[in-house]
């Protein structure tokens, strides 16, 4: 098959509307209600597009304060158009994310052949590399979840094209234009997450000696594109070393004032926890839900074997050495935010991974097949078929499992009932919808994090929150049957803090089917 063929064209746009269909389908609903760190997103681009400021009033800040974690920016600013455009909602702050993992889809296809990383049937192999990450779990939650690493991931992909292309390019005007792009891009991966400060760096390398053999002009080029990029990171590497956004280094073992023998016992051991199959092939260990697994691997079966037999059919048939290694390069650089922090395994630090592990699939199957043709056409022919057909059904069962059973497990994870629990809550501040107007909104803390739930409702501008606009609410985790007799204050409570729920006046469901909040309206 020929690049940009007819046929070419024909098996992209299938894979593109594949990724569109599996990112977009049910975004604003499915997870369930919306995290902390998605809500503090959403709240703080809408704010910073309309006020400059964020929720502390820091006036365009290069580290989000937040809750004290220091997000990392660009998602956030890219973030403000969308809940601009389209309303403080689920939807809204997924959009943007949603959006990248289908461009991630279309690099991830394009930087394969301009690296030639096969070096016959390339345009065939990189589609199916590029299908498989439409269709992996991996990469799915997280474009479909407002967590900055799959924007990150988009943005180091087109990077990583550009950079290659820049390489190559044999005119100044190509190269000038793809060398800025890339230094753009690839800056940005950086200023959207942090895991992309460990991994935009090495595999940058990793792509420049792949894509040209070593010359002096190429050698000038990658240092010209450093440069530039390195005068874009300078706000970031400042806030990094001398300012707040050194908070995010405390993650690291390095800083955990370990011994060198704990040390490297922490780091291998995290190293096999993050490769096991118990994480990859089944979703275990995590440490929360809302980085997915649990109810369904982040590798689909077909993936996971394809990946084991790869590497060892490579060395016994001396083949693809080119595309093995540069697979095993992806996941292990890929894998080193999570293995170097103090958690792992952990899905989101690690998702760059996942590139390594289709390319690593792809050259098992390639593998593979080859190893049986001799057996005969017929043979070939089968297996072919056979792991497309299984994939194809891995690939609807965790589609049935992910909006069903995941969705209501995960429910509690992703703080579901917390936007319908403020909005009646606003209701009753205003006195709309027939709502008698309170005085007072005693809200549960239990949950964590009421505040950003109701700025983000509220649409509140941070500096009126800051000089007092959330006065009307209380936040505590201490409610009880006492607070029932405050005077017309309305008490929103969980029902682990054991008012009687049949004097409610509204009950909040969460979308798993238990009670999340009750509230009442006092006299």
């Amino acid at each position: 098959m020929q690049m940009w063929s007819r046929k070419f064209f024909l098996f992209l746009f299938g894979i593109v509307v594949l990724a569109i269909a599996t990112r977009f389908y049910q975004l604003g609903s499915v997870p369930h209600g919306l995290t902390w760190d998605e809500a503090a997103i959403g709240y703080n681009g809408y704010a910073i597009l309309t006020t400059r400021r964020d929720e502390w009033i820091v006036r365009l800040p290069v580290s989000f304060r937040s809750f004290g974690d220091y997000k990392a920016p660009l998602a956030i600013y890219l973030n403000g158009p969308f809940t601009y455009l389209f309303g403080l909602t689920p939807f809204a702050v997924r959009l943007s994310f949603a959006i990248a993992g289908v461009f991630a889809v279309l690099g991830w296809i394009l930087l394969q052949h301009e690296l030639r990383v096969f070096k016959r049937f390339s345009v065939e192999l990189s589609l199916v590399a590029g299908s498989m990450l439409a269709l992996n779990p991996w990469h799915i939650h997280y474009s479909r979840i407002a967590f900055e690493s799959g924007l990150s991931l988009a943005f180091a992909v087109w990077g990583w094209l550009l950079l290659a292309r820049a390489l190559r390019a044999k005119r100044l005007v190509w190269w000038l234009v793809n060398g800025f792009g890339s230094a753009v891009l690839l800056s940005a991966s950086i200023y959207t997450y942090h895991s992309a400060k460990i991994v935009v760096p090495i595999m940058s390398i990793v792509v420049f000696l792949f894509a040209i053999k070593s010359s002096k002009k190429s050698v000038l080029r990658i240092l010209l594109i450093g440069l530039v990029s390195l005068l874009l990171l300078i706000p970031l590497l400042r806030d990094s070393l001398f300012g707040p956004g050194a908070t995010r280094a405390g993650v690291l073992l390095f800083n955990q004032n370990y011994s060198l023998s704990t040390l490297l016992q922490m780091l291998v051991g995290n190293f096999f926890a993050q490769l096991s199959p118990a994480f990859l092939l089944l979703g275990k260990n995590i440490a929360t839900l809302r980085d997915g697994g649990v109810v369904w691997g982040f590798l689909h079966p077909t993936t996971y074997v394809l990946c084991v037999i790869a590497l060892p059919l490579s060395v016994w048939l001396k083949e693809q050495g080119r595309a093995t290694m540069f697979a095993v390069l992806l996941v292990v650089v890929g894998s080193a935010p999570a293995i170097l922090a103090t958690e792992a395994p952990h899905s989101n630090r690690g998702l760059f991974a996942v590139l390594g592990f289709i390319l690593l699939a792809v050259v098992g199957g390639v593998l593979l097949i080859k190893l049986v043709t001799k057996q005969g056409q017929m043979l070939q022919k089968s297996l072919l078929g056979l792991l497309v057909l299984l994939h194809v059904f891995f690939f609807i069962s965790y589609e049935q499992a992910y909006f069903s059973k995941f969705a209501k497990e995960s429910a509690v994870a992703f703080q579901d009932g917390y936007i319908e629990a403020f909005s009646i809550a606003r209701e009753f501040e205003l006195g709309q919808s027939n709502k008698p107007k309170v005085d007072k909104i005693l809200f549960s803390s239990e949950y964590g994090q009421p505040y950003i739930y109701a700025l983000f409702v509220r649409k509140t501008n941070p500096i009126w929150y800051q000089g007092g606009s959330l006065n009307t609410y209380e936040f505590s985790d201490r409610i009880s049957v006492g607070d029932l007799n405050r005077v017309n204050t309305l008490v929103v409570a969980t029902p682990s803090q054991g008012l009687p729920a049949d004097r409610a006046d509204h009950i909040v469901m969460g979308s798993n089917g238990d009670p999340r909040f009750e509230i009442y309206v006092t006299k």
